[in-house]
């Protein structure tokens, strides 16, 4: 599923939420070790979602292709996960707001995982995880140029990307992962 096809979707539908706040709850809760098939997915939404109960059944066989995804992107013995974010067609200014919708769901996702405070995370992945905080509170002034920001979006997109696996991989079981998994964020 692609971002403008959820995005297509949610808006038909009436969601409350955007297409990169949906997929940052759903990559969320699976980085927090959460699997969801079949009718916990369906639990897992409604207890994440703003969105009504009605919505979501509509939408759900669609929502549980999103989640299939997403959970093959983070398994991806290639690494192959990348943040449902718009793509270069849009203005940069709200692809920053997008990536800023994803992280805060992302953290949102994580939070409703049932991870307790005391989950114990190597320092790598902790200082992921502050970093992921903090590009939500992201913003966009445009002060440095249209090529220096493009290409400040495009490495916080593959840090972000890189984060994500990161601390999923941290947090999943060993049948999650088929190989190797990175140890430190470049």
């Amino acid at each position: 599923m692609t971002f403008n096809e959820l995005t297509d979707l949610l808006r038909v539908e009436g969601f409350d939420e955007t297409a990169a706040e949906l997929h940052g709850i759903i990559c969320g809760r699976l980085a927090g070790g959460e699997r969801l098939p079949g009718h916990k997915l369906r639990l897992a939404l409604l207890a994440s979602l703003h969105s009504d109960e009605e919505l979501i059944d509509n939408a759900l066989p669609s929502l549980t292709r999103l989640y299939q995804q997403s959970l093959a992107g983070l398994t991806d013995p290639g690494f192959a996960f990348k943040p449902l974010l718009p793509g270069d067609d849009v203005p940069l200014v709200q692809r920053v707001e997008a990536m800023a919708q994803w992280t805060q769901g992302f953290l949102d996702g994580l939070a409703d995982s049932g991870l307790s405070g005391e989950t114990l995370f190597s320092d790598d992945a902790a200082n992921a995880l502050g970093d992921i905080a903090a590009i939500a509170q992201a913003g966009f002034d445009g002060d440095d140029g249209e090529n220096e920001d493009e290409a400040d979006f495009a490495e916080l997109e593959e840090y972000l990307r890189v984060a994500a696996i990161l601390i999923f991989s941290e947090l999943a079981s060993p049948g999650d992962i088929g190989t190797a998994v990175p140890t430190t964020l470049h």
